[in-house]
């Protein structure tokens, strides 16, 4: 039995190596967005232009649905917080620099309050934090999308999967990079 999470913020690219990755193992693949838009787990979250998800509900029916499958890949940023510490075997943690995700983010439109709290979160690492106290360090492997080839991550993700000694943080600080940021500076600190 495995169970690969893959999760991190909005930008960093969950669906793209998911879905590669699910490809290329044949794993059952869970869209967690998806997900609790299809199970009408959510609610409008006007101040955001977003949605928010009923967690308790979500967690309990996502429980169910896992245990359907012997081989599978969860992916999407609300992992740390829909699922159990013995549903995931390998979890990745994708990051990408704020610089990147800002284009991103105005790409797709996003409220200036979404890409403010997307932004921080991504500089403060909030979802490593939380994936390494919901699942544990020795489960994680963290990659930068920034620069990394999705080729280049599948293959590190395989040789952790078959291997424990390969799962390893990458030490990710975009403080120091953000300096000669201005824009980013500007809109962390409101």
């Amino acid at each position: 039995m495995s169970r690969i999470v893959i999760t991190g913020n909005p930008g960093v690219g969950k669906r793209t190596i998911s879905s590669l990755l699910s490809k290329r193992l044949g794993f059952k693949l869970i869209n967690l967005n998806e997900f609790v838009i299809e199970n009408k787990l959510v609610y409008p979250d006007k101040a955001l232009g977003a949605y928010d998800v009923y967690t308790r509900k979500a967690s309990l029916l996502l429980r169910k649905e896992i245990r359907k499958y012997d081989e599978v890949i969860i992916s999407g940023h609300l992992a740390p917080y829909l699922l159990m510490p013995t549903q995931a075997d390998l979890v990745v943690v994708l990051r990408r620099s704020p610089q990147y995700l800002l284009k991103t983010f105005k790409e797709r439109k996003y409220a200036m309050l979404k890409i403010r709290q997307n932004i921080t979160s991504e500089i403060l690492g909030i979802t490593l934090y939380d994936s390494i106290k919901k699942f544990g360090k020795q489960k994680i492997i963290e990659f930068d999308t920034t620069k990394t080839s999705s080729k280049k991550i599948i293959k590190r993700l395989i040789e952790a999967l078959n291997d424990d000694s390969k799962r390893k943080m990458e030490n990710i600080d975009w403080l120091p990079t953000l300096k000669h940021q201005q824009e980013i500076l500007n809109l962390i600190s409101y």
